[in-house]
């Protein structure tokens, strides 16, 4: 007997955002297995993130609705677009003379207890009746954040009696540096509204045991029973095969994605930095690259360590040209902090995939416990300077290598181990 889910992702192919990975790997991994078939209820393009080659990554056979989003987006996405450019300012590097102790800037406050999405609600119940009055699923799973999606599901499984599950790709309320950013009205309507989530869901599933293990001591009883882990995972099929060894001459550092507040760059770039003196290195020796965005404190950081002539930052790439750029790189660097401890970045699983040696500056324990027993790479905690140091020199040291041998230590952690555990939370929420 045929077996429908209906997904929720507002983050879906083309969009070329980080969120996109874990729908992709659901519909792959769901859709044509032990009977499943998935329908997606997805949010149209409305900005420049997009990669239409990522909907080749879609079986044709799955019926997607990108009624997610309404007929206002446009307007609110442009007005948005206004406020922020209203709101930037020029970014100032200078580090020279004596540092002078500045007063703190207030983090700026989050107002609302959902995301941009919210305004979108309203259109996303009503395509998400159309799917169910059509398709008549047997379950809705819901790829959050956003955390409007969650809205969404609650509706449509209260009107049809639909059991859901809240798949938290990012931990909400128990992330207590972003719960810090929102006024104390805005953190309890998030509580409030965390909890009525689930209590609903049949499921809650997060995508790292530290923060699952987090959620079962907020939440006891009945609802501790509803919290289960299924983490991130590399796709074969979208981690087109590339390069094995590095075309550059110069040995090359290589971070993917961006440095933000949750994400400092700081450790790694002071690791580099004595690295590079100790040795007496120069820039056609060795370099450090970063391909995403960074926040302005990463050019601050760059100058204050002299580090202009060594480092280099270009804008992401698309998500299917991410194995050729990791395999390009000699080393791959990970910066995971205390307040990131929750998470997992889903680049991680690309890491292992590309198998070249990865340099973590990480207070995550379950990160640095992956890294161990994958045999992938190394890693120092952020108190530790002498010792990230020292990870810089031994692995410049050894030269430039192939690919890391480890290729069965890491297949625990691709989309067909993840599918299968997909499918396990499925058929026990319908059982």
């Amino acid at each position: 007997m045929t077996k429908r889910v209906l997904l929720i992702s507002p983050y879906f192919p083309p969009h070329n955002t980080i969120g996109t990975k874990r729908a992709i790997n659901f519909v792959q991994g769901i859709h044509g297995m032990d009977n499943w078939e998935v329908i997606v209820l997805a949010s149209k393009p409305f900005n420049d993130k997009n990669d239409f080659r990522l909907t080749e990554q879609i079986p044709s056979d799955v019926a997607v609705n990108y009624g997610f989003v309404g007929i206002f987006r446009p307007i609110i996405q442009f007005l948005a677009k206004g406020l922020k450019k209203s709101k930037s300012k020029p970014v100032i590097t200078k580090v020279a003379g004596p540092k002078k102790k500045k007063s703190k800037s207030k983090p700026s406050k989050s107002l609302t207890p959902f995301d941009q999405y919210l305004w979108d609600t309203g259109s996303a119940v009503r395509n998400g009746k159309k799917l169910i009055k059509k398709f008549k699923p047997d379950v809705i799973w819901v790829n959050a954040d956003p955390w409007s999606g969650f809205l969404v599901a609650d509706k449509l499984s209260r009107k049809f009696g639909i059991p859901w599950v809240a798949d938290l790709r990012d931990p909400w309320t128990i992330f207590e540096k972003k719960m810090e950013l929102r006024p104390k009205l805005t953190a309890n309507a998030i509580r409030r509204y965390e909890r009525k989530f689930f209590e609903s869901a049949s499921k809650v599933v997060l995508n790292t045991e530290t923060s699952c293990l987090a959620y079962k001591e907020v939440y006891s009883g009945s609802l501790n029973k509803k919290f289960t882990f299924i983490r991130n995972a590399f796709n074969e099929k979208l981690l087109k095969e590339g390069l094995v060894t590095s075309p550059n001459e110069v040995f090359t550092f290589g971070y993917y994605g961006g440095f933000r507040k949750f994400v400092p760059s700081n450790y790694l770039l002071k690791g580099f930095a004595a690295f590079v003196e100790n040795i007496k290195l120069d820039p056609t020796q060795v370099k450090l690259e970063v391909k995403g965005n960074v926040y302005s404190d990463f050019w601050n950081q760059v100058k204050e360590f002299e580090l202009e002539d060594y480092v280099s930052v270009e804008k992401e790439i698309n998500l299917d040209d991410t194995i050729a750029l990791l395999r390009s790189w000699d080393v791959l660097l990970l910066s995971a902090v205390y307040d990131f401890r929750w998470m997992i970045s889903a680049k991680f699983y690309d890491y292992l995939f590309a198998r070249k040696p990865i340099l973590a500056v990480s207070d995550n324990d379950e990160l640095n416990e992956l890294i161990s027993i994958t045999q992938s790479g190394s890693w120092a905690k952020t108190d530790q300077s002498e010792e990230i140091e020292q990870l810089f020199a031994t692995y410049y040291k050894a030269g430039k290598t192939g690919l890391v041998d480890n290729e069965a230590l890491i297949e625990p952690y691709g989309l067909n181990s993840q599918a299968k555990q997909f499918l396990q939370v499925l058929n026990d929420v319908i059982s």
